[in-house]
Order: structure tokens, then sequence, then C-alpha cells
């Protein structure tokens, strides 16, 4: 199961940085005395560009790298939390 977050949480890093990639090519490219409706073309391709690209997990997640660590952190957290109750609940049942 972590293996299919961790999959769909690196893609979603890959596209954001596809994205950028897509922006500074458009504006990388030799633009200049090329017909007008290239360069609108160009224009409306670098704005769109522009707006901030997240691939999200049902419109409330990022998808992305730092969110599988953060999954990753919580999950270990949660389970050594678990393992002390487990441990306390073993010492009290001794005493």
């Amino acid at each position: 199961m972590i293996s299919y977050v961790c999959l769909f949480c690196t893609l979603g890093t890959e596209l954001t940085l596809q994205a950028e990639m897509v922006r500074d090519a458009a504006w990388g490219c030799n633009w200049v005395g090329t017909p007008v409706p290239f360069q609108r073309s160009l224009a409306f391709i670098i704005a769109t560009a522009n707006k901030e690209f997240t691939l999200t997990a049902g419109k409330f997640v990022p998808v992305s790298n730092s969110t599988m660590m953060s999954i990753v952190n919580q999950s270990v957290s949660l389970f050594m939390f678990l393992l002390t109750m487990k441990d306390k609940s073993e010492e009290t049942v001794t005493e």
C-alpha cells in the first residue's frame, strides 16, 4: 500500500517539475521575429504555465514527495505510540 502512495507522490512531483519546464521552454524559444499569432500562443502558454500546478488528491491534499514523507513520519509516530502503550499495558498486567 505504501508503494502505491510513494508512486503517486513521485509522479505528482514529476508533473509539477514538468509544468515548470514547459514554462521555461516556452520563454526560452526563439520567438523574436516570429508571426504575431505564434507570439500570442506563446504568451498564452506562459500565462497558463505561471499558474501553480499541483496534483492533488481529491482537491484536499497536494500529492508530492513532501506529502509522502509526512505520511511516513506520522505512520511511524503512531506505530511507536502504539508500541509504547502496549508495553505499558503489559507492565500493568504483570504488576
